[in-house]
């Protein structure tokens, strides 16, 4: 068995750069490695064709599946299996049955994942959803797709791929959104199942819309607990005397926020719930609100609605539209008010998507607006340029480690500290750019 160039001895005395320098060497490598084993995936594929029957390499392996073939040789899940298989079969070339050479299915993630320049998760995102769209997508269209996701998951983590994947997916195949929409709707289900310590589990699924409800419930009761006093008054953070007034955790909060929204429901003679004060912004554009037609997506969620959805969910109250900062709201106060109003706070939201560090996903209401310029000692205005929504974590994390964070083109940017990055290369944060289809 190969060693590794690094030596578990040596790690321990990297300082932290060279540490993160190392993280990066090693994933770069395996990226390339990864591209190597879905190329020979891609190969196993081929060899295990049904037309070729038992003479196919997985039926005389005694293997099912070229899936079944990668976990025995490679004693990997099934689950890692079926995604080499299936992004090789999407970007490796293959032969016709008349001998001639064919084109990978998707030539552009083909160069970029073979280069190392994408993760493998993020190919598999990126060919999973266009293809979903593939049917009833303009070719040229999908192909700018494909070369801007590609451009896109060069710099970004894959979880934020997929996300920008869906949304690609649905600026190509917008008449797929509502068949999709009714679908995930007819699949929404509860079971309850006891468990041998006595403990109940209750496993909910439900479609974009009703999780929707249930995420602003559940986040504006979340956010209130976490708004709170977390200490005595009168007590001293540095006493022994000085103990949090709620000790939950977060999974705790919420359990408990369902159980009173049941003995509410179950006591409570009126139709008042006792709901903390929530909004549930659903964004679309002006021509789907009217027509009904087109998408429309919910703050929370990376799955899109039908725009006929989101227009039902308008007569429901505590709902609003995105477009915000009216003749009637102004939305830059400058110095003359230190708090963000809360037109700024929805705009930040709209922005920043929550937390606007990457990958938080922290909700809207589990964050705060901060200043970016301090406003006691840099001056900072309470501006929109000056403002950002952060969660607790995050801020005294940027604030306290160094960060820089700045505000180009509405887009909110994360500069780490040389001690974080020797180039100090800026990471993107808020919310993943918007698909823009050029008209044909």
């Amino acid at each position: 068995m190969k060693t590794s160039t690094l030596e578990r001895t040596a790690a321990v005395d990297l300082t932290d750069s060279e540490l993160l320098a190392a993280l990066e060497d090693r994933f770069a490598e395996r990226r390339v490695v990864d591209a190597e084993i879905t190329r020979l995936a891609a190969q196993v594929g081929d060899r295990s064709c049904v037309t070729l029957g038992r003479e196919g390499l997985a039926t005389r392996l005694g293997e099912n599946s070229p899936a079944a073939v990668l976990v025995a040789v490679g004693r990997i899940a099934l689950s890692e299996a079926r995604l080499f298989c299936r992004v090789g079969d999407a970007t490796s070339a293959s032969r016709s049955l008349t001998g001639e050479a064919v084109s990978p299915r998707h030539p552009l993630v083909a160069v970029a994942f073979c280069a190392g320049s994408i993760a493998l998760d993020s190919a598999n995102w990126i060919v999973s959803n266009l293809d979903q769209a593939s049917p009833r997508a303009d070719f040229e269209q999908a192909r700018t797709a494909e070369r801007l996701l590609c451009e896109f998951a060069t710099e970004n983590p894959a979880d934020s791929v997929r996300r920008m994947a869906l949304a690609w997916r649905d600026a190509l195949d917008v008449d797929g959104i509502e068949p999709r929409d009714e679908w995930l709707t007819r699949t929404r289900s509860l079971r309850r199942r006891v468990l041998p310590n006595g403990m109940k589990l209750f496993s909910l699924t439900l479609a974009p819309v009703g999780a929707a409800y249930l995420d602003a419930y559940l986040d504006g009761y979340v956010g209130n607990v976490l708004r709170a006093p977390r200490f005595e008054s009168g007590v001293s953070l540095g006493s022994d005397d000085a103990e949090p007034q709620d000790p939950r955790t977060l999974t705790q909060i919420s359990a408990d926020a369902l159980v009173e929204l049941a003995q509410h429901g179950i006591s409570c003679r009126s139709t008042a719930a006792p709901m903390p004060s929530t909004t549930i912004v659903v964004r679309m554009s002006l021509d789907s609100l009217l027509t009904g037609l087109g998408a429309a997506h919910i703050d929370g969620g990376d799955q899109p609605i039908s725009a006929g959805a989101a227009r039902r969910m308008a007569a429901d109250a505590h709902i609003i539209p995105a477009v915000l900062g009216g003749p009637s709201e102004v939305l830059d106060l400058g110095r003359s008010n230190r708090l963000f109003s809360r037109a700024q706070r929805l705009a930040l939201a709209e922005r920043d998507n929550g937390c606007a560090v990457a990958n938080c996903h922290k909700p809207p209401s589990f964050a705060e607006a901060h200043h970016i310029r301090w406003w006691t000692d840099d001056t900072g205005p309470t501006d929109l340029e000056n403002g950002i929504l952060l969660c607790s974590k995050h801020h005294h994390a940027i604030h306290q480690g160094g960060w820089e964070v700045v505000i180009r083109d509405g887009v909110p940017w994360f500069i780490p500290p040389s001690s974080v990055d020797v180039y100090r290369r800026p990471r993107r944060g808020g919310r993943a750019p918007v698909p823009e289809l050029v008209a044909m």
